[in-house]
């Protein structure tokens, strides 16, 4: 007895602790918190573990799935690895969102940082759609201002032909997807199936959608890219020579060194510490913008040796505006100053003829015509869409046409940062805000490099001439009455493009729409319509019309059906017919159907065009017994009657019932068709 009392007591602590134990499991993995990846191209995984190779990586769209340093994301719960994956040990359950949709997987949990969910002094005047970034920003940074802008443009007035979406304002660089790059007039040549570069042969303009990805500064409301909107004041406390030093690894500019106009030699960090002081242009973002324009390794620009332009140097590209050779327009720019005024080439150190002048000299360009200029331009933003400018006929002053700069520029700056551990230092952050900016961030479009043209190179129909104009999408040709059916053939421009819609084509007498749908690779559709006309046939005009019957006689409540024929039968007029009645309290038409009403008489009249024809109704109210259709005598017709009553393909009146009951048996029956036909032929003598 006390064996068993134990078990049972064993039994409920076992059953209590696995209670506990699911208990604690469904509360931890119900805690969401938020965090932030902190490497860049972190795969995304379905299961946690790195064992099944590329077998469980997330798919979305066709492609495999990453997070980069500074996305967002809630950790739904932290698990251990699966499958023996003791190099990874524990793993984070992720959420986030990719391009608008909703994504769930797994990441190695040294990737994730999450964000202490304590709370934050939000400051003064944070738009309701920018609140959550800036949040997430101050728990990880708390020392960090910002500033919020209201630029008082609305966001739909930025990407009209006359800002953003001017050609070759918002260039994309020919490395990137094809779908980045915008179709409109000057941007793709659509008979020829050719991009239109704008810069170098290498810069296409951007799309509207990847010009609003760029221009939304909560696509960039995270460390990785927070600092396009540092201000560029120079701020001697935070930029530094080391600093300096970090941005430069890598370069040509790394350790070489270059002569002052006092004949020192000093490093190009140095320099650029020199160019900031004089400019009182932040030196992180002088260096990081030679970095964006000429590259790790230098160009034509940097090298002193471009031909036409020896001893010239350019550093930031400036006056290296497009065409066929923009480095020779920006080392002219370095030669003579361009339009400068002789008081502002001599502040720039023009011309350019070290490199030194052209970091120290370049410098005070920048700052005189952008950070420190009436535009406001003194953020890396607002350097390439100048909306700090209440003027939007300034929407041209900007600093660079590529659209991903201030992005690319602001991750050097970052990481310089960082590399001299300075990212908790009070930095100022100037955010733009607009007038009715969607409630979601604005999404890149899908990553592809699938062909948008949708144009047909040729549209004919056999037998006919069309002057076809692949522009036009609208074409009409005449056919005689006599052609049943055309061809339609067509061919694209683009060879991957599909085409619906030709063939042979039957034609109805009339207008006829054909409908030939162009699919591009990338499913855009095209729709080139042809009208085709069929001449009408032959007209043969009505010359006259007829009823079926001249006369009818009902009882109340009966009905017959009167029909019209046409004199010739093949005109090709119209046949409506018009129907009224004379009386309708005696008998009503309704498209040929007579009913009767009321003891009396009635015409009936059938109006075809100018042609009429009419049928006079007789309503009786008492009825003769065998005088079914009422016409006054009893007939073998009336027999008739009964015996199409009975099949169902007759109905009859209350009265016509009574007439057809001729044994007065309280039934119609085939007995009373028989009673009818042995009075007509006298073999009974009444009915």
């Amino acid at each position: 007895m006390k064996k068993n009392s134990f078990k049972r007591v064993l039994s409920v602590l076992l059953v209590f602790s696995i209670l506990l134990s699911v208990s604690a499991f469904f509360a931890y993995s119900a805690e969401e918190q938020t965090g932030y990846i902190t490497n860049d191209l972190i795969r995304v995984r379905t299961s946690p573990t790195t064992k099944l190779g590329d077998a469980n990586r997330l798919i979305h769209n066709g492609e495999y799935v990453f997070v980069n340093t500074g996305d967002y994301v809630t950790v739904l719960e932290t698990v251990n690895s699966t499958n023996g994956d003791t190099a990874n040990p524990k793993w984070c359950h992720i959420k986030f969102k990719l391009n608008g949709a909703t994504l769930e997987g797994y990441i190695t949990a040294q990737y994730v940082k999450i964000i202490d969910d304590t709370e934050v002094q939000m400051p003064d005047g944070v738009p309701e759609i920018y609140k959550e970034y800036i949040e997430n920003l101050l728990k990880i940074h708390p020392n960090w201002n910002f500033v919020f802008y209201d630029t008082g443009y609305d966001w739909n007035e930025l990407f009209t032909t006359s800002a953003q979406g001017y050609v070759g304002r918002s260039l994309i660089s020919y490395v990137y997807p094809l779908s980045y790059r915008s179709t409109a007039s000057g941007c793709y040549d659509w008979r020829n199936d050719k991009w239109i570069a704008l810069d170098s042969n290498q810069w296409y303009q951007a799309n509207t959608q990847t010009i609003a990805y760029y221009m939304d500064p909560r696509n960039f409301l995270n460390e990785k890219y927070v600092f396009m909107f540092e201000s560029l004041s120079y701020d001697s406390e935070n930029h530094t020579l080391a600093g300096v030093q970090n941005i430069l690894k890598g370069s040509f500019m790394e350790s070489a060194k270059i002569t002052t106009t006092s004949g020192k030699s000093i490093t190009y960090a140095e320099a650029f510490i020199e160019a900031a002081k004089y400019s009182k242009v932040s030196p992180f973002h002088l260096a990081s913008r030679v970095i964006q324009e000429v590259g790790k390794n230098g160009s034509g620009s940097t090298s002193g040796k471009y031909s036409g332009y020896q001893g010239y140097y350019n550093f930031y590209n400036i006056g290296a505006t497009q065409g066929t050779n923009p480095i020779a327009n920006g080392l002219n720019f370095a030669k003579t100053g361009g339009s400068l005024s002789t008081a502002n080439k001599k502040n720039c150190m023009i011309p350019w003829d070290s490199q030194y002048k052209a970091i120290v000299g370049g410098a005070y360009w920048l700052g005189m015509s952008y950070i420190n200029s009436v535009h406001k331009q003194n953020t890396l933003y607002f350097q390439k869409f100048n909306t700090s400018n209440p003027d939007s006929a300034y929407f041209y002053h900007q600093y660079m046409g590529n659209i991903m700069a201030p992005a690319s520029e602001s991750v050097s700056i970052k990481n310089a940062y960082k590399d001299m551990g300075v990212l908790e230092n009070s930095f100022t952050f100037i955010i733009p805000y607009y007038r009715n900016m969607p409630d979601e961030a604005c999404q890149l479009p899908a990553s592809n490099n699938l062909n948008p043209n949708n144009w047909l190179e040729s549209l004919s129909v056999e037998g006919y001439s069309i002057s076809f104009d692949a522009s036009k999408t609208s074409y009409s040709i005449t056919v005689p009455s006599t052609v049943s059916s055309v061809k339609v053939t067509a061919s694209a421009v683009n060879s991957k493009a599909k085409i619906s819609g030709t063939g042979t084509i039957s034609l109805k007498e009339g207008a006829n729409t054909v409908n030939v749908v162009v699919t591009a690779e990338n499913s855009n559709k095209r729709t080139y319509t042809l009208n085709i006309t069929k001449s009408a046939q032959q007209k043969i005009p009505l010359t006259g019309i007829s009823l079926n019957k001249s006369s009818i006689s009902l009882y109340i409540g009966g009905t017959d059906t009167l029909s019209v024929s046409y004199t010739p039968s093949n005109t090709t007029d119209s046949k409506t017919v018009t129907w009224t009645s004379s009386n309708t309290a005696v008998a009503t038409v309704s498209n040929g159907k007579i009913t009767a009403k009321d003891a009396g008489t009635a015409t009936i009249t059938a109006k075809v065009g100018n042609f009429t024809k009419t049928c006079q109704v007789t309503v009786i109210s008492g009825y003769k017994l065998g005088d079914i259709d009422a016409d006054g005598d009893v007939t073998i017709a009336d027999a008739l009657m009964i015996f199409k009553y009975k099949t169902g393909e007759k109905t009859l009146s209350e009265l016509a019932l009574k007439a057809a009951d001729t044994d007065k048996n309280g039934l119609v029956e085939l007995a009373d068709a028989l009673r009818i036909f042995k009075y007509k032929s006298g073999e009974i003598s009444s009915l």
